[in-house]
């Protein structure tokens, strides 16, 4: 089964073809059909997974997968939460974003924060979507550590463990990732459904 997805970050197209890697689906990216950036103008995770899915099943004629994450820090009520890609600005990059969440966090006590991934599959031939959650629990530290990864990672350390999602092997953040919980849960909706 092929499924067309809905993001262009070679972060996720990497972690969504590794967990789909004993699926019998084909994930084909987004930009084998456009170039477009796809305006995420959705008030939620959710909306904003729902846009994208339906602009990727639009343009390519296929079912598809979209995912939006990102990160909400407590202290911050919640921030920068579905404008995370896009904290330091418009122009911004995942360095900029992170100095912006270390100044902004730098006087408050509390660092809890956590990751969250919604993904939103969308079937031409279905009238509902379908909706996966996951969430990874952890802090905010004092400045980046570790070299892997992708955006917030190294400066979120994982609950339970002395290290940033960016120290962590590959291995183990397949496996803990908010990614991988929202991934896995959609691919049982899938089985369940007889979809696939």
């Amino acid at each position: 089964m092929k499924i067309v997805l809905a993001s262009r970050n070679s972060g996720k197209l990497k972690e969504f073809n590794y967990l789909f890697k004993n699926t019998n689906i084909e994930l084909i990216p987004i930009s084998k059909f456009s170039n477009e950036d796809i305006a995420e103008t959705g008030n939620s995770y959710e909306e904003n997974a729902f846009i994208k899915a339906k602009y990727a099943a639009e343009i390519a004629g296929l079912p598809s997968l979209a995912d939006d994450s990102g990160l909400e820090v407590e202290a911050l009520d919640g921030a920068p939460g579905i404008f995370s890609a896009r904290y330091a600005g418009e122009k911004g990059n995942d360095s900029l974003n992170n100095q912006k969440l270390l100044k902004e966090i730098s006087l408050k006590k509390n660092r809890s924060a956590k990751f969250v991934s919604i993904l939103s599959f969308l079937d031409p031939e279905l009238k509902n979507p379908f909706f996966s959650y996951g969430e990874l629990f952890g802090k905010i530290i004092d400045s980046p550590k570790g070299k892997g990864g992708f955006g917030y990672d190294p400066i979120f350390q994982v609950k339970n463990s002395n290290l940033t999602l960016a120290e962590i092997s590959k291995t183990e953040r397949m496996r803990i990732s908010h990614r991988t919980m929202s991934t896995l849960k959609m691919i049982t909706l899938l089985k369940e459904s007889k979809i696939y």
